[in-house]
């Protein structure tokens, strides 16, 4: 095999990434009708399991050899990279060294799975591990690879601790190999995201690296012409290039990639700014006293499971009479209708110690997905500034969306994408027809010997969650790791 395996555009240019690409309505049924045929075709192929005994030849002998002699040769396999490009002899090569240091350095010499699995990453594609096979240790093997051809490599974890568990975790095998590590977690300033950033590889958590982004896009417009940046460091003391926090998006891992490349695919994650509009206040106060005055399955009807609310015909019409005498902001139908429907959603739909807290007076948004506090976000078309109103908290100025993106746009936009899971076959339809993502199972290093039991049912949800708890207690008391 000689083909490379990286295109020598990938983290080439002032601020690398793919164009945004929209599908024609043709590639669109293509793809329903072919995409699990071609899933199903790619994930059979047998051609990763080519690495393992090129690795085992090119391992053999490494042992013997002195750290020092194993960095002389981590230089002439960079030289050889950069000369000829990232060839599967060269991918080999470095997967071998990889798994001598990580022998050494942290005591995990990875198994002849973690190299499917970091073979199948490095061409671009999702590696389905079972929990417990060793992801975060497969992820050194493509990660030290591509930043051995000089491609910056972000690995993207779902939360803050997982990305500096894993960083930390790892750190000595990068640095064996020559490699400089970077994490990002929340409350990090621009300069300390930029050095970051700046590392061959970088931890850090999706909504980190998203809003880093956003922040980039924001700061480079619609001039982003690679001569016309440079051509700024000449003349301007605080040119763009040098304030961009990102080095652009060319290669990420995407650790539980079913969690953020499917279930938070159209997440919009946006930055705003404050506007002024101090008499919106009233508004709010108006709506929510609308609100109260409608009927619930008269007026409106509420779906708590799938978070939905709508106004019935009967509430329209009693939209209409209730607002005539509150003046022109509620002449217009839809922007009353929806004023209301917003006021409807705060009061039936966001609950507070679930959905947000009130902390000094102020709302904050508690993450869905993470449990997390987010003090520095607000939900967007006045929901926010309602559910203020609702509890009684000061009212802040409604927000104006400067740049916003969801996950499903910002992944596709990488040169070079893989991910890891457990569970990806559940979703791999949707991977490649969103990202051409294909799929392919790992075996697991030994044969599996967990047993389905029986299902067990209750009444109630206390009462499942009560064993739930006893489990956990049980579990805990006899030493066992509980995930």
């Amino acid at each position: 095999m000689s083909d490379r395996i990286l295109s020598p555009a990938i983290g080439r240019g002032v601020y690398p990434e793919r164009e945004a690409s929209t599908e024609s309505r043709f590639d669109q049924v293509a793809v329903s009708l072919f995409g699990n045929l071609t899933r199903r075709f790619r994930g059979r192929l047998r051609r990763f399991h080519s690495i393992v005994p090129r690795v085992n030849t090119l391992g053999e002998g490494l042992g013997s050899l002195s750290d020092d002699e194993l960095r002389r040769d981590v230089a002439r396999l960079r030289q050889a990279i950069r000369s000829d490009g990232l060839l599967f002899e060269h991918a080999a090569a470095a997967f071998a060294l990889v798994r001598e240091f990580a022998s050494r350095r942290i005591g995990m010499r990875p198994f002849d799975v973690q190299l499917i699995g970091g073979w199948i990453l490095l061409n671009g594609m999702v590696a389905e591990m079972e929990t417990g096979e060793g992801k975060t240790l497969t992820a050194t093997l493509p990660a030290c690879t591509a930043a051995l051809a000089g491609v910056p490599v972000h690995i993207i974890t779902v939360n803050d601790y997982l990305a500096h568990r894993d960083a930390e975790w790892m750190r000595p095998v990068y640095e064996a190999m020559g490699l400089s590590v970077g994490v990002v977690v929340h409350g990090m300033s621009p300069a300390q995201r930029r050095d970051a950033y700046h590392c061959d590889v970088t931890f850090c958590s999706n909504k980190e690296i998203v809003f880093d982004y956003l922040k980039d896009r924001i700061l480079l417009g619609r001039q982003t012409g690679q001569i016309q940046m440079r051509l700024e460091r000449l003349y301007n003391d605080e040119a763009r290039l040098d304030r961009l926090v990102l080095r652009g998006l060319p290669f990420a891992i995407v650790d539980e990639a079913d969690s953020v490349l499917i279930d938070e695919a159209r997440t919009p994650l946006i930055i705003s700014g404050q506007a002024d509009s101090a008499w919106e206040i009233r508004v709010y106060v108006e709506a929510l006293d609308l609100a109260g005055q409608l009927e619930r399955d008269e007026h409106y009807t509420v779906d708590p499971a799938k978070r939905t609310l709508e106004i019935t015909e009967t509430g329209r019409d009693s939209i209409q009479e209730l607002a005539q005498p509150l003046g022109s902001v509620w002449a217009g139908r839809r922007r009353r209708e929806e004023l209301v429907r917003q006021a409807l959603t705060a009061v039936h739909l966001f609950e507070r110690d679930r959905d947000y807290i009130i902390r000094d007076g102020k709302v904050h948004i508690v993450d869905e997905y993470t449990g997390r506090v987010m003090a520095d976000r607000s939900w967007e078309r006045g929901l926010h500034q309602l559910i203020e109103a609702k509890e009684g908290c000061e009212i802040t100025a409604q927000n104006v969306t400067l740049a916003r993106i969801s996950y499903q746009r910002f992944f596709r936009r990488y040169q070079h994408l893989g991910g890891m899971t457990g569970t990806a076959h559940e979703v791999a339809g949707e991977l490649w027809s969103v990202y051409r993502l294909g799929v392919v199972r790992v075996p697991t290093n030994r044969p599996v010997v967990r047993r389905a039991l029986p299902f067990r049912v209750y009444r109630t949800t206390d009462e499942k969650w009560r064993a739930v708890l006893e489990r956990i207690a049980d579990l805990h008391s006899s030493g066992r790791p509980i995930l």
